[in-house]
């Protein structure tokens, strides 16, 4: 029941940030809208920094969950890198804690959302050097240094998070996570050179 609870308060906080923003967000209208007492919160977390600090970490547990469940389906460490890349893409448009917190106005909780996305990138970081470790040994992947190739994809992909730009360019919130992921895979597994046919 407790759990119950405490998720139910995570949940209600998460939409309620997502929507109006973390200044905008009281602890009274979260307690309202989660139906429970104002004290209950407060017995729960302690404080309104505290229950958005557990609402990133329950967001990342998350995201992590729906990458792994979307690669689960994917029978090979080809169609495991694409699934990895437009799921990871594809959060960073979505309306998540990590992604949106940055336009708080206050800057208080910037250091924060900074070290959840640590966090979240060391995750995925992690799980795309297990799909490259699989495709070296499969030898789907030409990968002699699979930790350095980790980091180069990772960046890439920890790149599509930024929020700003090259003047005069869309965002990478604006652009579609399917076609960037599309793009971004064939370079990867293609390169950008055009291969000399023999004589």
């Amino acid at each position: 029941m407790k759990a119950n609870i405490r998720d139910a308060i995570l949940e209600t906080a998460q939409r309620m940030i997502r929507r109006y923003g973390i200044q905008k967000t009281n602890l009274d209208d979260v307690a309202r809208a989660a139906k429970v007492a104002k004290a209950t919160i407060y017995n729960y977390f302690g404080s309104k920094e505290q229950v958005y600090a557990e609402a990133l970490d329950r967001e990342i547990g998350l995201l992590t969950a729906r990458i792994t469940a979307a690669m689960d389906a994917a029978p090979s460490p080809l169609e495991k890198l694409k699934v990895f890349l437009r799921e990871s893409l594809a959060m960073v448009r979505e309306e998540t804690l990590l992604f949106t917190g940055e336009h708080d106005p206050s800057y208080r909780f910037l250091s924060r959302i900074a070290t959840a996305r640590e966090r979240l990138f060391s995750v995925q970081v992690r799980i795309l050097r297990g799909i490259l470790e699989q495709g070296a040994r499969e030898g789907v992947f030409s990968a002699p240094d699979v930790a350095k190739a980790t980091r180069i994809v990772g960046y890439v992909v920890r790149g599509f998070s930024t929020s700003a730009p090259p003047s005069g360019e869309a965002t990478a919130r604006d652009a579609d996570p399917g076609v960037e992921a599309a793009a971004l895979y064939q370079i990867l597994c293609n390169g950008l050179t055009v291969r000399q046919r023999k004589a």
